[in-house]
């Protein structure tokens, strides 16, 4: 149901519990758990009230049925991880080959492989976290968000060693949570691809703390179940960014977070 998507998309966004949103709107916590789960859904007017509730408005208005994008979504959502990502690398490659021969292959596995060995605490986020969720997009590098505790910092500067990684603006490379705390992203490279270290992503409260609940492991291949962002929090971090080039990247997000309710029986949920 749409609704159960849009009503914790917005509750997420507002930093709210279900227990305040409930509270706010005069519901009980019990039925705004039901909506969000799709077990039963609110009427229109009901929608709008809580989607107020929250801080935000929805605005109504037709526009073309693009079934083709569904479709391609729904097939998406029948893949594994796994070969969600190697599609991505497929499609990766032959660009590469032909547009950008200088720059480095894209291995997320290396990447990852490394962040693994040193015992490095995170949640996957962004474009790659996305396919990696059933998303069509195409991306160079992953982004994290690390814990900030200082022992998993000091062991995310080492697998950044590990990988080579150098900061994009050329500046020395310090860990520690004064400074990470002072910048919203942090860009590297690497002879493996690019990697961004976001300490609090737009939309959450507490970054990597607020992140991990919903976090799932996904296996992705080669032995390795990063720590990926659920739908829904990728939704509210790529909603709070308020870039309208994102847009059809959101509403895809929103499609399989529909389709992960109605195809749960086959996928065996």
């Amino acid at each position: 149901m749409w609704s159960a998507t849009l009503i914790r998309e917005a509750r997420l966004r507002a930093g709210l519990t279900q227990q305040e949103l409930a509270d706010r709107s005069g519901r009980e916590r019990s039925v705004i758990a039901r909506w969000e789960q799709g077990a039963v859904a609110p009427s229109l007017e009901t929608l709008l009230e809580l989607i107020g509730v929250c801080g935000f408005d929805l605005p109504l208005e037709l526009a073309p049925r693009d079934d083709s994008a569904n479709e391609r979504l729904r097939k998406n959502a029948l893949l594994s991880p796994e070969r969600r990502v190697q599609r991505l690398l497929h499609a990766h490659e032959g660009p590469r080959q032909v547009l950008m021969p200088d720059v480095p292959p894209f291995d997320p596995y290396a990447i990852l492989a490394a962040l693994e060995r040193q015992r490095v605490t995170y949640v996957v986020i962004g474009a790659f976290a996305r396919v990696v969720q059933g998303a069509e997009e195409i991306t160079h590098g992953i982004d994290i968000v690390p814990s900030l505790r200082r022992e998993n910092l000091r062991r995310l500067g080492l697998a950044l060693d590990d990988l080579g990684a150098q900061r994009v603006d050329g500046s020395a490379l310090v860990l520690n949570e004064a400074m990470i705390r002072e910048e919203p992203l942090i860009a590297l490279r690497s002879p493996k691809g690019e990697l961004k270290v976001v300490p609090e992503p737009a939309g959450t409260r507490g970054g990597y703390d607020d992140l991990r609940r919903a976090a799932t492991r996904e296996p992705i291949g080669k032995g390795l179940r990063p720590s990926v962002a659920s739908n829904a929090d990728l939704a509210r971090m790529l909603a709070a960014l308020g870039r309208e080039a994102d847009l059809p990247k959101l509403q895809a997000l929103r499609r399989l977070a529909q389709l992960e309710r109605t195809l749960a029986p086959d996928l065996g949920l």
